[in-house]
């Protein structure tokens, strides 16, 4: 097992979230909260000294973060909330920072890009 050079951060979902989700035309609600807390999204970041520089770089991508997150649920996007600023994302996701990371896998990690 190796130690690489990136952190992570696991985006999670809080309520306001749901709230536009069962707001949604179409849907099935009652979406509840637990439900969307058990498998977050986990994305890699550079490496930092300190936490407060691994939120700098999040506030940097946090747009593409957040619309990644909204176009997993929807694929309209004028469903999606107009405003999208880094409060809103803030009050509509936590976001939990793990500074070390190792990689069990004995093979090449393979990039996709996001659509």
């Amino acid at each position: 097992m190796d130690s690489i050079n990136r952190s992570v951060a696991v985006i999670k979902p809080k309520q306001p979230l749901v709230d536009w989700l069962n707001s949604l035309p179409n849907t099935d609600p009652p979406f509840m909260l637990a439900v969307f807390q058990i498998d977050c999204t986990v994305i890699l970041l550079p490496e930092y000294d300190s936490e407060n520089q691994t939120h700098k770089f999040i506030k940097k991508i946090y747009n593409e973060i957040f619309e990644k997150e909204l176009h997993s649920l929807c694929t309209d996007p004028s469903y999606w909330p107009s405003k999208r600023d880094y409060k809103t994302f803030l009050k509509w996701f936590s976001i939990v920072i793990h500074s070390e990371v190792f990689d069990t896998v004995d093979k090449a990690i393979i990039k996709k890009q996001w659509d």
